[in-house]
This record gives C-alpha cells, structure tokens and sequence, in this order.
C-alpha cells in the first residue's frame, strides 16, 4: 500500500472520527450516537452491514442497534438465542478484543467465521469489536459485528491491517464514549430525585413540565396542576426534630407514588409538593389528591401529631390558565385560600 492510500485510509478514519465527536457533543442520546455510527459506515466505508449486540453471560444476547444486511440476522438471534451462536460469537475474539477477517483466505479467523450462519453467504470481510461495559453488570461486554466491508471508499490496495488499525482507533472512541453516556446517565438519574421524598426535584419537574406543556399544546389537550402543602413543617421540625419531620415527607412521598398514575410527574420542595396530571381534568386530579389526602391525615391522627396538616390548590391548563407561569400561579393561589378555610381542604 503507498503512502497516498494510507493517508486517503487515514483520512477517512479521522474524518469519520470528527464528525462522530460533533454528533457527541451535541447532547444526542447513545442511540442516537450509534444510530449516527451505522448510517455513516456505510457512507464512509462501504460497509453493508453494522450491529450493536449484548451478551449475557455468553448466552444471552440482547440487539442495541442495527442496519443495513445484518439486521435480519441480529433478530433472528434475539429472537431465537441459542448457546451456540453467542458463544461463537464471543469466541471470535479469543485474547483479542477485535479482529479483522478476510474471508477469501483460509485463515483460523476466516474459517471461525463461516461457521456463523449469517443471513447472505457472500460476506467478503468481517470486523468485530468488544467494547467492554463496566457500568452495566447485567451484560458482561457490548460487541460490534461490521461485515462485508470490500475496503474503503474510493481507496485502492488498502490492506486489512490498516483497515483493522483504522477501526480499533474509532471503536476505542465509540467505547469511551459509550462509557461517559452510561456514566452521565446515572449521575443524572441520581440527580433528579429528592432524596427525602422519592419524588422529583423542583428543577428537573420543571424540565419535565415544559416538555408537557408542549405536547398537550400540540394536541390541543388539557393537564391539570396540583400544589399542595404540608403545613406547620417547620415548627413540627422544631417540637420533634428534622427526623421526624422528614418521616412525615417520606410517607406522604410514598402515598404520592402509590396514588398517582405512571405518567404523572410530582416533585417536591421545602414543604411544597406540586403534581404534573397530563391528560386529566381538574375534576379528575382532585380525587387523587383527596384519596392521598384520607390516608395523610389517618397517618397523621394515628401518630398523635396535631400540628401537621396538608392543603392543596389544583388548576387546569389551558383553561385557567393560558400558560405554564399562570397555571402554576392559579394553583398557588387556590392552595392558599384552601389553607385559610380549613385544613385538608382542596380548592
């Protein structure tokens, strides 16, 4: 191979590499991420076929992505796992974590290879990767199949070890940043939820909420919000202590839970609770929030605690109001004249 068909192979590689960090960093998701990689082997490549497999201790094997010829062949080992394919396919990269075969020779490789019952018999070359997956215990290693790769794009006389060099470099990139996805993933899980309560930080409902308000504009639907309050916190924290007063947040978090659907979105904040309903009117999300309020306020009697009480204050978008600020403000305002009439009331 000459020196301008390694600089072309070179190219294509950090060409692909580049556009690969972009799409990175644009906050795509890691399907989106590998979406972008099977589209663009293709293109930039020649390679007729891309998949994204799991394996489960060796049996088990779980499809993440595919494209192009190998998708039937990745269902059909979903769908019908058997010992004998994922442990061959496994098995292809002995010490190493990939190879490239060229299957016109008759190569160990080459021959492990056709033992595979691929979809097509006409599979010139084949390039696997196992891309370790240290953050996910339920699968021990997430493995890319590239297959029936005739060679690079426009590049004559590329050999298979430059084809196998240009690859390893770009899959330990798809690795690392497969490895920071699931790492941000987690942080960002652990970081949405209130750690007392179970339920939603304010900040992240917010997030939740403006994602809400969109989709029931676009449809023209209704969602209702319910703000409620568990009063005389503070001074409960200073008779019982803040354990107690958190017990106290804790369970009416877990009452929230069990009475409001899948979907729903609740988050709490100081001694405010507030509830995202999409879909419900406020008719409807007043009856939730009254079944949470009955089983509240038995709590409460049966503890002997005579200063905690709860209000709440529900409002419906769009027809109290024409928008997320008004709503939440109807809501607010309604919780507080609920408090001024009677404990546990709902207005």
């Amino acid at each position: 191979m000459n020196d301008n068909n390694i600089k072309n192979c070179e190219y294509s590689g950090f060409k692909f590499i580049k556009e690969l960090t972009e799409v990175t960093g644009q906050n795509k998701t890691l399907e989106e991420i590998l979406h972008f990689v099977n589209i663009n082997f293709d293109f930039v490549f020649g390679a007729t076929a891309i998949m994204f497999l799991n394996i489960k201790n060796n049996k088990e094997i779980k499809l993440i992505s595919s494209r192009g010829t190998s998708h039937e062949y990745a269902v059909k080992i979903q769908s019908n796992t058997n010992e004998f394919e994922a442990e061959h396919l496994i098995g292809m990269f002995n010490n190493n974590k990939s190879f490239y075969a060229n299957l016109n020779d008759d190569s160990p490789e080459s021959n492990y290879i056709k033992t595979i019952d691929f979809e097509h018999k006409n599979i010139k070359n084949l390039y696997a990767c196992q891309l370790t997956s240290d953050s996910d215990k339920d699968y021990v290693s997430t493995i890319v199949v590239v297959y029936s790769v005739p060679g690079f794009k426009n590049i004559e006389d590329c050999t298979d070890a430059d084809k196998k060099n240009t690859f390893d470099i770009i899959f330990s990139i798809i690795s690392y940043i497969i490895k920071i996805k699931k790492f941000n993933e987690k942080i960002s899980e652990c970081s949405k939820f209130d750690d007392i309560s179970g339920l939603y930080n304010f900040k992240y409902f917010h997030q939740k909420l403006f994602e809400e308000i969109l989709k029931t504009a676009g449809e023209h639907g209704i969602m209702s919000i319910a703000l409620m309050s568990i009063n005389k916190l503070n001074e409960f924290n200073s008779v019982s202590g803040h354990q107690a007063g958190d017990s106290v947040i804790s369970f009416v978090g877990g009452l929230i839970q069990k009475h409001i659907r899948t979907y729903d979105i609740a988050a709490r904040y100081g001694n405010k609770i507030i509830i995202c309903f999409p879909n419900l009117n406020k008719t409807d999300a007043k009856k939730i929030v009254s079944a949470i309020f009955l089983e509240a306020r038995d709590y409460i009697a049966k503890q002997n605690n005579k200063i905690i009480s709860m209000n709440a204050g529900i409002a419906q978008y769009p027809d109290d109001g024409v928008t997320e600020r008004i709503t939440i403000d109807l809501a607010e305002s309604r919780r507080f004249e609920s408090r001024r009439n009677e404990k546990w009331s709902i207005i």
